[in-house]
């Protein structure tokens, strides 16, 4: 029950998840909130669920937290593994689990119980990447609440969708100021270069993996001005390996192997499309101009975009409006995806 760290520039996300996850209001049994990858959904999730069940003793039956690794390269989690992982923590002893057939009744005979009892529980089911890992989670009775985040818009889930943005650019530099200042208060940096740190996260695109990573590497180094750190990222080739760090585990955290984990998962037509919107120059693509890069009919180029976004690798903005934008790490990666196609090719 520790409380997490304070999480910068969430305020309305934070507000709109906990209107959606009160008990006491009538509304949906599962909330899905989707974004790009290394957007902070996690972060975001642990911290509402430490407000709604500690903060507010809305779920006298607790939290579960089950981690599908819906991304992992070595596999994610079945829907059976992860009910087994719930019925354990609802307090179920190994000797007693069902078989495989039978674990989704006991799941929510489990849970009705809870609920008999006055003692609604919150369900946190994080990295998901299909419907199919969560849907025998979805809690039968309305007491209960499932929170669930992916990459990927699972819509055949009956769930209320929350689309998780990057952060405003205040936000961003005051995510790193914050990181900085609480492991040294007498750094100055964030103070003293506030133009340059400002330039840092405009350059990291406002996505909280990015200004994390960065802000990991300053904290390492409390001699590197922050203009340096600046002029690094400047250049576009170099950024994305720029922002990785090995931390004293020997762990690389990594803003690319973020997206490959995303990538790796498209199908053949998706995958090329997404590496032919990298070469079209400016903000953002139309449709129209999609369709000329894939070089395909029209009727089949929108439904791969559509699983692009859907997979929030590129967003159409405004929504119906034809036009598609890719988050600027992102379109550096495809960049990158597309130069060794060519060269293979």
């Amino acid at each position: 029950s520790d409380r997490p760290g304070r999480l910068v520039g969430r305020d309305g996300e934070v507000g709109e998840l906990l209107g959606l996850l009160d008990p006491r209001r009538p509304g949906p049994s599962a909330v899905t909130m989707a974004g790009l990858p290394g957007v902070g959904k996690t972060a975001l999730a642990l911290h509402v669920a430490h407000e709604a069940v500690f903060a507010r003793s809305w779920f006298p039956g607790g939290v579960l937290f089950v981690d599908l690794r819906g991304y992992d390269a070595d596999g994610q989690v079945t829907a059976g593994q992860a009910l087994d992982e719930l019925l354990r923590q609802l307090g179920v002893a190994d000797a007693d689990l069902p078989p495989a057939g039978e674990q989704a009744g006991r799941y929510q005979s489990e849970l009705a119980h809870l609920a008999d009892a006055g003692k609604p529980a919150l369900l946190v089911a994080d990295n998901a990447s299909s419907a199919a890992q969560v849907e025998a989670l979805i809690p039968a009775r309305s007491e209960h609440r499932l929170l669930v985040t992916s990459r990927d818009i699972l819509a055949s889930i009956p769930a209320r969708l929350i689309d998780l943005d990057v952060l405003p650019p205040s936000a961003a530099a005051d995510l790193i100021a914050q990181v900085l200042t609480s492991a040294r208060p007498g750094d100055r940096r964030a103070r003293d270069e506030a133009a340059a740190l400002q330039q840092v996260a405009e350059l990291c695109g406002g996505l909280p993996l990015a200004l994390q990573i960065t802000a990991e590497i300053l904290k390492a180094d409390p001699g590197l001005p922050v203009a340096v750190m600046a002029a690094e990222l400047q250049d576009p080739p170099a950024r994305l390996a720029a922002l990785s760090r090995e931390d004293g585990g020997g762990r690389t955290r990594a803003v690319r192997a973020a997206f490959e984990a995303s990538y790796r998962r498209l199908g053949v037509e998706q995958a090329r499309l997404f590496r032919l919107l990298a070469l079209n120059p400016g903000p953002d693509t139309a449709t129209e101009a999609a369709v000329a890069l894939a070089d395909a009919p029209a009727g089949q180029v929108r439904p791969v975009l559509a699983v692009l976004a859907g997979a929030s690798l590129v967003t159409e903005q405004p929504v119906g409006g034809n036009r598609w934008r890719m988050h600027d790490l992102i379109r550096l990666y495809a960049v990158e995806l597309a130069r060794d196609a060519a060269r293979e090719d």
